[in-house]
């Protein structure tokens, strides 16, 4: 089960990426964004190489640790193009509700909580690169919101997850007591 999800986070990362790749372009040429071409390729060349990566080691097994990695280089490279797009003023912030509503969901709380440190930590070092115009209130919010998401998210997931194990003996009892009425009805 693991496998299939990280084969199917592959794919939203491609497509992702290339939905990003597009923004940023767009950006560039309007002149909204100073980012260089060479970091812009660069950043892409990153995504696509890590992508490969993640393919070739899921072709053959699905190791415990691929959804950490995983997860984590997302949060730095978003970190990293929120850092050449403006910082706490990029556009691209809200890339990081992707990484955590899909692994969330995904996964549960445990992954929640993850993803919303790994977060609090590359975001924070964006913002030590650099600084934000103003206070910090503003960036503060930012974070207790994201956390806020992360704890939503997650509890929503395990809800789910418990409602969907629920679902599950119910099936099992039903396959069950319908084995026992075959086993008691007379032969025609």
């Amino acid at each position: 089960m693991e496998q299939q999800i990280e084969r199917s986070k592959v794919v939203v990362r491609w497509i992702v990426a290339a939905v990003i790749f597009g923004a940023v372009s767009y950006l560039k040429r309007a002149g909204s964004v100073t980012i260089p071409w060479s970091t812009i390729l660069t950043l892409t060349a990153a995504v696509a190489a890590l992508n490969l990566t993640y393919w070739s080691i899921l072709r053959r097994s699905s190791p415990h640790w691929l959804k950490y990695v995983t997860t984590a280089t997302d949060v730095a490279l978003i970190s990293l193009l929120v850092l050449f797009t403006g910082g706490s003023a990029s556009v691209f912030y809200v890339a990081y509700f992707i990484v955590l509503v899909s692994n969330s969901i995904r996964y549960g709380m445990g992954m929640a909580l993850y993803v919303a440190t790994v977060y609090n930590v590359t975001y924070v070092a964006v913002l030590g690169v650099v600084s934000p115009a103003g206070d910090l209130t503003t960036e503060a919010v930012k974070i207790l919101a994201f956390w806020g998401v992360a704890l939503y998210a997650g509890y929503l997931a395990m809800r789910f997850q418990r409602y969907a194990r629920i679902l599950e003996s119910y099936e099992e009892t039903i396959a069950k007591l319908r084995a026992e009425l075959t086993g008691l009805r007379p032969a025609k």
